[in-house]
């Protein structure tokens, strides 16, 4: 695989958020670099995908090879990126010869080739503290209802078990 467009090789914060009112969120990792920070933006399920990826390879590399590493937490990012874009493909893996965790994304818009658009490193105390903050943000949105285990909307849901016939009490 070719080297990626944006390489911010080891990450010095990294962190997920979900912008809007649930429903309608969009979500997004944010890295930054000695130089430059990006927003990468993606589907839920994605975000969600990294955060278990990162948090099941985590718990087995610490039951195979211990490694006592403090939690990193992210330090604030402003409102302007310099890397903006809509990931379409998540590759994720691990360097073990670094014992760093590689996060890559493609461009959705890009014209399509072998290199990622962007990749960053992280360590396994960053990866623990951004599988929880994934957890968090994912967990965040709208709840499920008990009965057809759809998402419910803040103005009302029509179930489709119930035929409409009876409100879900709270």
């Amino acid at each position: 695989m070719e080297r990626p467009q944006h390489d911010f090789g080891k990450a010095l914060s990294v962190d997920a958020e979900a912008v809007g009112r649930p429903g309608s969120r969009r979500f997004r990792l944010m890295v930054r670099s000695a130089n430059e920070t990006a927003a990468i933006w993606m589907e839920k399920q994605q975000l969600a995908s990294i955060g278990t990826w990162l948090a099941e390879t985590g718990e087995r590399l610490d039951r195979e090879k211990p490694f006592d590493e403090p939690d990193v937490e992210p330090s604030p990012f402003g409102a302007i990126f310099d890397i903006d874009f809509r990931a379409g493909q998540i590759g994720l893996g691990y360097l073990e010869g670094d014992d760093l965790f590689a996060i890559q994304a493609f461009d959705i818009e890009a014209v399509q080739d072998d290199a990622p658009d962007f990749r960053c490193l992280l360590t396994r105390g960053q990866s623990r503290v951004l599988s929880r903050k994934i957890e968090m943000v994912v967990a965040a949105g709208r709840p499920i209802c008990p009965l057809c285990s759809m998402p419910m909307d803040p103005d009302g849901h029509v179930c489709p078990r119930s035929n409409g016939h009876h409100a879900l009490s709270e």
